[in-house]
C-alpha cells in the first residue's frame, strides 16, 4: 500500500507546473519583464484594459534564450492582437524558455494589464 502511495505521489509531481505572472499596468508602448517558463508550449494571456484607448496592439513574445524575441501571438491575418478592450487568448505549440509582452501601439487614455499562465503539454 505505502508502494502505491509513493508511486501515485511521484506520477503527481511529473505533472506540469503552470507558469503565472501578472505584469503591472502599462500605459504607454514597450515590453514588459521576462518570465522564465522553462520550454512551457502551451500559453495563455488574458489583457484587462482600462479607460478607452483609441489604438491598442499586443504581442506575447517568446524566446529561447531571453536575449533573441520573436512575436508568437500573430492572429490568423498575421496581425498584432488588438487590446482595445479586455480579451483573452491563447498560443499552443510554441514551446519557448522565456516570454513577455510588447505593446506595440497604445494611445492615451488607456492601460492595459496583461497576466499570462503557460506549462509544458508533456507530449499529451
Amino acid at each position: 500500500m505505502i508502494r502505491i502511495l509513493l508511486l501515485l505521489a511521484g506520477a503527481l509531481s511529473l505533472q506540469a507546473q503552470p507558469y503565472t505572472k501578472t505584469w503591472t499596468a502599462l500605459s504607454a508602448t514597450g515590453v514588459t519583464a521576462n518570465l522564465a517558463v522553462s520550454g512551457s508550449d502551451v500559453h495563455t494571456l488574458s489583457v484587462v484594459v482600462t479607460g478607452s484607448p483609441g489604438s491598442c496592439t499586443l504581442n506575447l513574445d517568446g524566446s529561447a534564450d531571453g536575449t533573441h524575441w520573436f512575436d508568437i501571438s500573430k492572429d490568423s491575418n498575421g496581425a498584432d492582437q488588438t487590446c482595445t478592450s479586455s480579451f483573452m487568448f491563447h498560443v499552443v505549440n510554441k514551446a519557448v524558455m522565456f516570454v513577455r509582452v510588447n505593446v506595440t501601439a497604445l494611445s492615451a487614455g488607456g492601460t492595459v494589464t496583461p497576466s499570462y499562465v503557460g506549462h509544458s503539454s508533456g507530449g499529451r
